[in-house]
């Protein structure tokens, strides 16, 4: 009897202790609430997901598959005997009447263009025109109900950003790449201009296609990957290193070809370098024959001013002058020997000289 009381006693004393034990892990049960058994629930709980689904859906539609035949004559041995052969890139859906940006290289040389929409459908393209230069091409189809790209004025592309690469790589359907913006590429129409770079990696079938920012938003044309030569002087791409044309550059230069059927730049045929520690740029060379060259510009001249507004910057200078109408006559103020000198000088056409 005794034992069996000792027992009793001792299992009492124990399951106090647990009881306590369980009060203190589980706070509601000191409140007459409810037990939560949810933590008891072996499933994981885990937030959302990080995810760039709605930045794919709202521009994805608007990437559409390019596909150019082109016919090349024979061998030297046999010039008779034509050979079809069949270009692969990607295109940007830029106007609800089907404008269409893409890289010139995607359908250089074209007898003919096959667009295929996103929903299945397939149109044929017109050219409209290009840009040798920045690598443009400008098409049209004549289509309804088209999924247009969302754009900004400006997207305001920043080093480190995350971005989207849209395309037909390997014609194997719309595929999606990422990368980081490691250079953000200058939206002016001078000749030399640079290339958003990222690392987002770009195969055939990309080209032309859009780079698209977290939101959805077109902040460029895909272009190419980087290459260089080997120890063997052969081509080869560089993994991680890929370059896309700034929107705003597309931008103008699809707007001018729209206009005008091909894009105009001016030029004055100087060369030019920064000039630290005071105003103005340093004129480092003058193409014989140019329109500087007529207009009295000299080697070591320093350009302070066009028209009144500083030139202390090359790469804006440059800009300023590609975007001027050719034949535009500008008042451009230098420093000679000390002297301040000012030149009327007529832009002329790049490429015209």
């Amino acid at each position: 009897m005794k034992d069996s009381f000792t027992f009793l006693l001792k299992s009492a004393f124990v399951g106090a202790i647990i009881s306590g034990v369980i009060l203190l892990l589980v706070p509601d049960l000191r409140h007459g609430s409810s037990l939560n058994l949810s933590m008891f629930n072996p499933t994981r709980q885990t937030s959302d997901k990080l995810s760039f689904n709605h930045a794919v859906n709202v521009s994805g539609p608007a990437v559409v598959n390019i596909y150019s035949q082109s016919i090349e004559s024979g061998s030297i041995y046999n010039r008779s005997q034509s050979v079809e052969r069949t270009s692969l890139g990607s295109g940007v859906i830029m106007s609800e009447d089907g404008l269409i940006l893409t890289c010139l290289h995607v359908i250089a040389n074209a007898n003919s263009i096959l667009v295929g929409l996103q929903d299945g459908r397939r149109a044929e393209a017109q050219i409209i025109g290009y840009d040798p230069y920045t690598d443009l091409a400008v098409l049209k189809v004549a289509e309804d109900n088209l999924h247009v790209i969302p754009q900004l004025d400006d997207p305001a592309t920043r080093v480190g950003d995350l971005v989207l690469a849209i395309g037909n790589p390997y014609n194997l359907g719309q595929t999606i790449t990422q990368g980081v913006v490691s250079r953000v590429g200058r939206n002016g129409l001078a000749a030399y201009f640079d290339f958003i770079q990222m690392d987002a990696v770009l195969n055939e079938g990309n080209s032309g296609g859009a780079l698209i920012d977290s939101n959805g938003y077109l902040i460029g044309i895909n272009n190419a990957n980087f290459k260089t030569l080997d120890s063997q002087r052969r081509v080869k791409e560089v993994d991680g290193v890929s370059f896309a044309i700034p929107y705003g550059l597309a931008k103008k230069v699809m707007d001018e070809i729209v206009a005008n059927g091909r894009v105009t730049r001016g030029q004055l045929g100087v060369g030019a370098a920064e000039v630290y520690g005071r105003s103005g740029i340093l004129i480092t060379s003058v193409s014989p024959g140019s329109s500087a060259d007529k207009g009295g510009i000299r080697t070591d001249d320093v350009m302070l001013a066009i028209n009144g507004q500083p030139t202390d910057s090359v790469t804006q200078t440059l800009d300023f002058i590609a975007e001027t109408k050719p034949g535009t006559e500008l008042q451009v103020e230098v420093s000679r020997g000390g002297q301040l000198v000012t030149l009327t000088v007529v832009v002329a056409e790049l490429g015209a000289q």
